[in-house]
């Protein structure tokens, strides 16, 4: 279990993240909020960055650190000039480097192309390629499906889903609600920083009302507004 307590994050004197007490039973968790939400930074702070000083962030009752945890975050970074197999041989101290090569027959990444030729979608499944090498029982993915094409995602649900079996705790966020509730155990909402409430798969209509409530609300006045200065014109 992942287990919180007094975080709280904060950039130019404005708080991202605050969570005093919260955790995460094993499994697969969604992350969803508005933009702003604070929820790449919540992330960030699980995997060790831009965490206060009394935060204590644990995973079965140790620290969390880049020894238990992985981090696919949501700009990919890689070194110029070289190949996607040189890029996973960086990873190659782990004993999950061989499954990855395995799972490239499914993700169909030009491993001895440089990386500098690859999309944005193959970059990015070779980002998550490397992260899964490292076989930690934490797994971190921000805006994992940013870039992939239909049969890319459906084979990323597939992984994930494997991953939960083999007792891994995996915390997703994306902007695509509709692969979280299909795929997540829960999904939980964050608001200014805090999760406010927590929706299993028969909840998504509470989910969708709670996360969307007031947009929607905002979204039908502008219409009627913009509307009305059409017909008047």
């Amino acid at each position: 279990m992942i287990t919180i307590t007094d975080l709280r994050c904060v950039y130019d004197h404005k708080v991202a993240v605050d969570i005093p007490s919260f955790s995460f039973a094993p499994g697969i968790h969604g992350i969803v909020g508005l933009n702003g939400a604070g929820k790449s930074t919540l992330l960030n702070a699980l995997y060790g960055f831009g965490r206060n000083a009394e935060a204590r962030l644990t995973w079965n009752g140790e620290n969390m650190s880049h020894r238990n945890t992985a981090f696919l975050e949501t700009d990919d970074y890689f070194h110029p000039g070289i190949t996607g197999r040189e890029y996973l041989e960086l990873f190659m101290s782990g004993p999950g480097t061989t499954d990855v090569l395995q799972l490239n027959v499914l993700l169909e990444v030009p491993l001895d192309g440089l990386i500098t030729t690859y999309s944005t979608g193959m970059k990015r499944k070779l980002a998550l390629l490397g992260v899964l090498s490292l076989d930690r029982t934490v797994v971190l993915l921000d805006e994992p499906m940013n870039g992939l094409d239909l049969a890319s995602v459906r084979v990323l649900e597939a992984i994930i889903k494997r991953l939960a079996e083999r007792e891994r705790t995996v915390l997703i966020t994306s902007h695509v609600l509709g692969p979280l509730i299909s795929l997540c155990d829960l999904v939980h909402l964050q608001v200014s920083g805090r999760i406010s409430r927590s929706f299993d798969r028969d909840m998504t209509t509470d989910l969708e009302t709670e996360l969307f409530g007031d947009l929607d609300q905002r979204t039908q006045e502008a219409i009627a507004r913009w509307e009305g200065g059409s017909e008047a014109s």
